[in-house]
C-alpha cells in the first residue's frame, strides 16, 4: 500500500533539522560597514563577509559555517565578470582548527588557482577564531601593491565567496561559492547579496512537479482506480493504464532532465553528511524511475506466470522511487543553495499527510464496496440454492435488491471520480507552493 511507504517519509523528514550551523547578520551592514552575504531574515547567514575602507587599506572579515575543523578556507575574490577566472582571491586559512592564516593567490582560470609570488604582500592585522562551527576570520589588505596579480582594491569589483578543503598544506577545488549580485565599490557601504543560482531552481522546480505532482496522481490511479471507467477505453487500453504510463513517464523524464541541468560532473556537496545524501539519493532516484518506466512496457499478459513476479517488481520499484522522491526533495530544500524559508518543508510535511489521508479515505471506500459486492454474491449463491417452487418469489425479492446494488455501485463511483479531481487540484496547489517559494527567493 503506497501510503504505508509514504509514512516512513514523514518520519524521515524530520532528519532534515541537521543543517548547516547559521549565526545572525551584522546590524552594522549597509550603515557602517560593507557586507556580502547569503544572510536570509529567517534563519540568518553561512557566509557574510565585511569591509571598511580606512586610510591604510580596506579591514576585512570573513564569517562562514563550517562542517567541521578539519583544514579549510574561506576566501574572498574581486573579479570584472561573473564567471571565474583572472581573478585577483585572498583566504583565510584553517589549519588543527586553532591556527590562522591568510595570503594571497590567484585564479588562473576557472579551476586552476595557484598562489602569488609573495602570498603575503599588502596583508596585516591578521587574527582569527573558529567556535561552535562559525570561522571568524580578519585582516587588513592595501588598496594598491606592486603585484600585478593582487588587484586594486579602488576599483569596483564583482566579489566571489568560496569555501574549500586543504591537504597537506594545499589548497583543494571548492566545495561551494557565491557571486554577489552586481558590482561592488569598497569605498562604500553597501549591503550586497547573492547571485541566485538559476540550475538549482530550475532542477528543484523540475524534480517537484516529477514527484509532488505527476507521481502522486499516478500511483493513485493504480492503486485504487482500476475497477473504474472498464466499459471505455483510451488508444486500446484501460483508461487508468494509459494516464498512469503517462504520468510515470513523464515523472522520470522530468526528473532526468532535472539531473542533467545541475549535474557537473560530481556527486557531492558542501553541506551536512545528511545533505551530500541528496546527490546520491538523486541518483537512486533516477535510475531506478527510469527503469520502471522501461519493464513497464515489458508487462506480461494477464495470464502469464511471469506476471505476479512483474507486479511486485513494478510496485516496489515504484514504492522506492516515489519515496525517496520525495524525501530527497526534502533533504535539498533544506540546503543552502536553495535558498528557501525552512517553513517550506512543513509545506512538504502537509502534502505527505495529506496524500496519507486521501489513501486512507480511498482504501475504506473500496474495502466498502468489496463487503457489499461480497454480501450481493452471497444472496445470489443463496437464492440459486432455492426450490423450484419458490422461483417467483426468489426473482421477485432478488430484483427488487439489484438498483439497490446498482445505485451503490453508482455512487461510489462518481463519489471516487469526485475525489479524483479533487486530489488533482489540491496536488496542484502543493507543487506550485512550493514551486513558487523555491523560485521567488
Amino acid at each position: 500500500m503506497e501510503s504505508t511507504g509514504i509514512v516512513t517519509v514523514f518520519f524521515l523528514l524530520g532528519f532534515i533539522l541537521f543543517a548547516n550551523a547559521r549565526f545572525s547578520k551584522d546590524s552594522g551592514c549597509g550603515v557602517t560597514k560593507g557586507c556580502f552575504s547569503d544572510c536570509r531574515s529567517w534563519d540568518g547567514c553561512t557566509y557574510l563577509i565585511t569591509w571598511v575602507q580606512t586610510s591604510a587599506g580596506v579591514d576585512f572579515t570573513i564569517k562562514g559555517s563550517l562542517m567541521s575543523s578539519i583544514d579549510q578556507y574561506i576566501a574572498v575574490g574581486f573579479s570584472s565578470d561573473k564567471k571565474m577566472g583572472d581573478d585577483s582571491v585572498t583566504e583565510c586559512v584553517m589549519t588543527n582548527g586553532n591556527t590562522f592564516n591568510v595570503v594571497n593567490s590567484f585564479n588562473v582560470d576557472d579551476d586552476d588557482n595557484e598562489m602569488t609570488t609573495a602570498p603575503a604582500t599588502g596583508l596585516s592585522s591578521i587574527s582569527g577564531s573558529y567556535t561552535n562551527g562559525i570561522l571568524d576570520c580578519s585582516f587588513q589588505r592595501a588598496n594598491t601593491t606592486a603585484d600585478p596579480q593582487i588587484t586594486s582594491l579602488l576599483t569596483d569589483w564583482y566579489l566571489f565567496w568560496a569555501i574549500g578543503r586543504m591537504k597537506h598544506s594545499e589548497k583543494h577545488e571548492h566545495e561551494d561559492w557565491g557571486i554577489s549580485s552586481k558590482v561592488v565599490d569598497l569605498q562604500t557601504y553597501e549591503d550586497v547579496g547573492e547571485l541566485g543560482k538559476p540550475k538549482v531552481k530550475a532542477h528543484g522546480c523540475l524534480t517537484i512537479i516529477a514527484w509532488v505532482g505527476f507521481c502522486s496522481i499516478g500511483v493513485v490511479l493504480a492503486r485504487y482506480y482500476k475497477p473504474m471507467w472498464i466499459s471505455k477505453k483510451l488508444f486500446g487500453a484501460a483508461i487508468w493504464i494509459q494516464v498512469h504510463r503517462a504520468l510515470m513517464i513523464a515523472a522520470a523524464l522530468f526528473n532526468l532532465i532535472a539531473v542533467i541541468v545541475i549535474f557537473e560532473g560530481e556527486f557531492e556537496i558542501y553541506g551536512s553528511s545528511f545533505q551530500n545524501a541528496h546527490p546520491v539519493l538523486g541518483m537512486i532516484v533516477t535510475v531506478v524511475s527510469v527503469l520502471n518506466c522501461i519493464g513497464g512496457f515489458l508487462r506480461p499478459g494477464p495470464k502469464h506466470k511471469f506476471r505476479p513476479y512483474f507486479n511486485w517488481a513494478h510496485l516496489i520499484m515504484g514504492l522506492l522511487s516515489y519515496i525517496l522522491g520525495v524525501f530527497t526533495i526534502g533533504i535539498g530544500l533544506s540546503i543552502d543553495d536553495a535558498h528557501v524559508p525552512f517553513d517550506v518543508i512543513y509545506v512538504l510535511v502537509a502534502f505527505v499527510v495529506y496524500q496519507i489521508s486521501f489513501e486512507v479515505i480511498l482504501e475504506f471506500i473500496d474495502r466498502t464496496g468489496k463487503r457489499k459486492q461480497s454480501q450481493a454474491g452471497s444472496y445470489d449463491t443463496k437464492m440459486n440454492s432455492i426450490g423450484e417452487s419458490k422461483t417467483n418469489v426468489d426473482e421477485n425479492e432478488k430484483k427488487a435488491q439489484e438498483p439497490e446494488k446498482k445505485d451503490q455501485d453508482h455512487y461510489c463511483g462518481k463519489l471516487k471520480t469526485y475525489l479524483l479531481f479533487l486530489h488533482i487540484g489540491i496536488i496542484t496547489s502543493f507543487t506550485l507552493s512550493i514551486m513558487i517559494v523555491l523560485a521567488a527567493y
